[in-house]
């Protein structure tokens, strides 16, 4: 996959009063760029519909914010919760999250390009409808998260739990999934999301059972 990461200046402008910028930023329709924004605490506070250009989250906890139809570019967030997040019609491109908390975001019709996400924990985190493009997930927990409807083009999961994760009618082709734990996918009737996905024997034997084969090891 060719990945891109985030481009950040080298002199990031550390940020106090976040909200304020914010807010500011909105009403004059100004892009929020070249910021380092570290022990934040928000909660339920509207980011909606802000504009951030190579800014670094670090060591902050904004749980059940709105930040509906964002646009994150070159934007990194690290050791954050995000949790509760609302993140519907956002864009991101050249992006990361690290060990970040984002149980239950609502990412919704989203886009997504050139992306990592490692070490994370995405737990019931829904993806429904949206386009990733070169995204990367490793070692982390999306046990129950939804990516219904979604176009996947250079998708990688790696080392990844992905239990209970609700794959119905996004097609998996070329994904490779032999890293992963895939217990209980939730697909649709005849599992066509799974045509053309890279599985090991043991996985291959176990959704065979699921689709009413035996198969002899």
């Amino acid at each position: 996959m060719a990945q891109s990461e985030p481009i950040h200046t080298k002199f990031p402008q550390p940020v106090e009063d976040f909200p304020t910028l914010a807010r500011t930023a909105r009403e004059e329709d100004e892009e929020l760029s070249g910021l380092l924004i570290r022990d934040l605490q928000l909660e339920r506070e509207d980011l909606s519909g802000l504009v951030l250009q190579d800014v670094v989250f670090d060591h902050c906890r904004l749980p059940d914010c709105d930040w509906f139809g964002t646009s994150f570019s070159d934007v990194t967030f690290h050791t954050c919760d995000l949790s509760g997040g609302n993140f519907e019609n956002s864009y991101w491109l050249r992006f990361a999250c690290h060990e970040t908390k984002v149980l239950g975001i609502r990412l919704q019709n989203c886009r997504m390009r050139h992306g990592l996400l490692e070490q994370g924990r995405f737990s019931a985190a829904n993806w429904n409808q949206s386009r990733l493009r070169e995204v990367r997930f490793s070692s982390s927990a999306l046990t129950g998260s939804f990516f219904s409807r979604c176009i996947f083009t250079g998708v990688e999961f790696q080392q990844c739990d992905l239990s209970q994760v609700n794959f119905f009618h996004t097609p998996l082709e070329h994904v490779d999934l032999t890293t992963c734990t895939i217990d209980v996918l939730v697909l649709s009737e005849h599992c066509d999301e799974l045509k053309g996905a890279v599985v090991d024997l043991y996985q291959a034997a176990e959704l065979s059972r699921r689709m009413g084969l035996v198969v002899k090891l």
